[in-house]
């Protein structure tokens, strides 16, 4: 018999946009029928989805698609890791701000209007002598 993806998604506990993404990138193979429905074997399911009374119950379930819960204590390494992330951050930020700055400057400069142009006093020439 074999599954349709609402069927093995029931079967292996995950999502059926989960098995319908796993069909898609070539995971697990399937054939559609004339209806348009999967038609999943279960051993080629099961290779790559392991079902539900397989799993152990001192094993959490995890998804495939899920990322696993981040432990509550953390060593030295992963806090100055986060401290690094903030400082790159707070860098990041204050890049943003001066180029906000330039960029309001420049368009203030294109926008404002010509300045005069000074011409030289009347009769005034450079190569002209002195007496």
């Amino acid at each position: 018999m074999k599954y349709t993806a609402g069927q093995a998604a029931k079967a292996t506990g995950v999502a059926t946009a989960t098995i319908t993404r796993a069909l898609k990138a070539g995971k697990i193979s399937g054939k559609k029928d004339e209806n348009g429905s999967w038609m999943i074997d279960p051993s080629e399911l099961h290779r790559i989805f392991p079902p539900i009374s397989q799993r152990t119950p001192e094993s959490p379930s995890i998804k495939q698609d899920e990322t696993p819960p981040i432990a509550p204590e953390r060593g030295i390494g992963s806090m100055a890791l986060e401290r690094e992330v903030q400082t790159l951050r707070d860098a990041l930020n204050d890049a943003r701000e001066d180029r906000d700055k330039w960029r309001n400057m420049a368009e203030r400069l294109s926008l404002a209007p010509p300045s005069p142009q000074i011409a030289p006093p009347r009769g005034w020439w450079p190569w002209r002598r002195r007496s």
